[in-house]
Parts: C-alpha cells; structure tokens; sequence
C-alpha cells in the first residue's frame, strides 16, 4: 500500500477491500460449478451491461485491443483498407488497426476536447477507408453527431473506441450505443474494470453481433465445427463476476468522479492552466483528468518533489513511434496533436481518493505557475 505522506496516481487497494468478500464468495461459487470460460456468469455480466447502455448485443472479449480487432474483422476490414483514427490516442487503438492488415489514416484532434476532429475525418475519405474509428479521450465523448453523418454519407461504418469512456454520455445515449460497434477495455484502472484484462463489443446489429460471436472463439458452430478463421478471446468467469459486482454502483462511481474533477476545477479556474470543460450534450466521466499548460514540466516537477503521481498521456503522437515512421506524415501535419504533447499532464482522480488528496496537489499545481 502507499506511504502515507504519497499521493499515487491511481490506488485499487481500497476498492480491492471494498470488493474482496462478495468477490471471493463468487470465486468459491464458481469453484464449485468448474465453469471458467464463458457460461452462465459471463452470459448474466452481458445481459446486465446491455441493460445498462441501452443497447441490443453486448459480446465480452478478453481486453480492449480485441474488441477492436474482432470489431474490424466483423465489418471485413483487411489488407489494402484504411481506417480512419486521431494521432492523438493510446498507441493501441491505432495498433488494432495494423493487426488486422489494414492501413491507420491518422488525423489531427480538436483543441478544446483532445477526440478527433470531424472535418478532418471528411477530408481523409477516399476510397480505400472502410471504417472510421473516434477514440472518447479521457472519458469525453467525440462528436458523435458530425462523425455519424459522415459515416452514413459515405456508408463507412463507425467503431466507437469507448475503453476510457465507459458510462459517458452523448446526445442522451451511452457511448457505445451509437455507432455501427462500441470497443470496451475493463483494465483495472477503468471507469469499470476488471481485477485482471477484460473488454467488450457493443452493438445494435443482429448479424455483427453474431459475426463478433464467432470471431471471439475460433469461429465455433458446434462441436469440432468451425465457420471461419476466428481467435481465442473469451472473458473468463472470474473477471465476469467481478465486473457485475462493480456494474451495480458504477453510476456512483462516476457521480464520484466528476465531484473530484470539479473540486479540481474550482481549485484551479484562476490558474494559466486549461482544465478539462463539459461539453453542450456531452456527458464526461472522468476516466482520466488531464490539464493542459506550456508550463507542463515545471508542473511536472513540482508534482514529483512532493511525491504526487501523475502521467503523460500522450507525450508522444503515433506517427512518431517507431513502427509507424513509415507511413510518411510530419509533425507539421498535426498542429494541435503536437500540441497537446507538449502541454498534456493527468493528475490523480480514482473514486476513493479523498477530497485532501485533491486539495494537496492542487497546491502545488499552484504554488509551481506562482
């Protein structure tokens, strides 16, 4: 456990404690039944989970980077395709794209919400896109509106990648819940996650659904029957259990969070430092909260001599990792992407964090633009 006088980035040992008796009790239960992989609980966590979004499918894979290969796989997205994504994203959301033989067609973000920018997505269709793919960063939701119709326009199908936007909301309806495919990550540090890997596929298409259905587990029909070249990607039954136990107070959870991002935000309004903003019909759940300033690293800093955790997400685009050098795109292409690299920090926020935490940093985050 951390030392005291530490504030960590993100601390689970007080949700552990939260979980472990209910979790070990359905541990012992499954015990009994010897049903791991998939079966009744993982069955019971899908029908919960769409339930709660509102959605028709929900398929559970075993991470995030899955559920958007099988989701590409689904629509039939391979070599010679393009797949439309920002630069400004977790490398894997762009690696998903690579794994299935397809080209990433990289775009520049929006200054205000740090999610691709629409008309930069119309500028890159051409012929050879096949999907288009909006990352919700940070647990904000992209324009969904534009992206849509942009989508149906061209009848290029939109994959959602939600894995750091679980629960957020657009336009009254869940992320995950509007485009062709929702893509879920339940990594432990998640708005819902899972004490191991774990993901999901959203979608409100019978035919994906079972297509998606297929491709998680060898492409199985029946006994020692196969209908296509699928992949091993089940959530097991423990995590399953887990992940409902969580499901029922995850609405809490996220009322949880945003009071901790506004405690931060009214701490730092008066401050030269750009703070994450609600959006007109956009729901933030707060996955991560991330300041922006051109005094990033002294921020940075001051943070680590007073042993407060924080991250970088991204200091580096995607263009400029090295499996990615070849594609040819400059720096000069992605203004605000390069940007948002110089300028971004993530300061703790995890629902159990106690409002002293916030105040703590806060201070410091302060008394460093002072």
């Amino acid at each position: 456990m951390p030392s005291s006088n530490n504030i960590p980035y993100f601390d689970l040992t007080h949700q552990f404690a939260n979980y472990r008796t209910a979790w070990l009790q359905e541990i012992e239960r499954l015990g009994q039944t010897g049903n791991f992989i998939l079966g009744s609980a993982v069955n019971q966590l899908e029908s919960e989970l769409a339930d709660y979004l509102g959605v028709k499918h929900v398929v559970t894979v075993a991470n995030g980077t899955d559920a958007i290969i099988i989701a590409l796989r689904a629509i039939g997205v391979g070599s010679g395709d393009t797949v439309i994504v920002p630069n400004f994203t977790f490398y894997a959301s762009v690696e998903a794209i690579s794994l299935v033989g397809a080209k990433p067609r990289l775009v520049d973000i929006c200054e205000d919400d740090f999610n691709v920018d629409p008309q930069k997505i119309r500028e890159a269709v051409d012929d050879r896109v096949k999907a288009i793919l909006p990352v919700h960063l940070f647990g904000l939701p992209a324009n969904l509106k534009e992206i849509n119709s942009i989508g149906e326009e061209y009848g290029i199908p939109v994959v959602e990648d939600v894995a750091q936007a679980f629960g957020s909301i657009y336009s009254d309806a869940f992320c995950g819940s509007i485009g062709d495919f929702g893509c879920f990550s339940f990594y432990p540090t998640k708005v819902l996650g899972a004490y191991g890997d774990g993901g999901m596929i959203t979608t409100n298409c019978e035919e994906y659904a079972e297509k998606v259905r297929l491709l998680r587990n060898h492409g199985i029909t029946g006994p020692n029957q196969h209908e296509l070249v699928g992949c091993t990607s089940r959530l097991d039954a423990v995590q399953a259990v887990i992940l409902s136990l969580k499901l029922k107070s995850v609405s809490q959870v996220i009322t949880r969070r945003r009071e901790l991002a506004d405690r931060y935000r009214q701490f730092l309004q008066n401050y030269p430092v750009d703070l994450p903003k609600d959006l007109p019909g956009r729901k933030h759940v707060f996955n991560i909260f991330t300041i922006r300033s051109p005094e990033r690293n002294r921020i940075a800093d001051a943070l680590g001599s007073h042993q407060i955790g924080y991250q970088i997400y991204y200091p580096m685009p995607v263009h400029n990792q090295i499996p990615y050098q070849g594609l040819g795109y400059s720096d000069e292409e992605f203004p605000k992407t390069m940007q948002a690299c110089r300028e971004v920090l993530s300061l703790p926020l995890y629902p159990e964090m106690p409002d002293q935490h916030v105040d703590r940093i806060c201070e410091v985050v302060c008394s460093a633009l002072d």
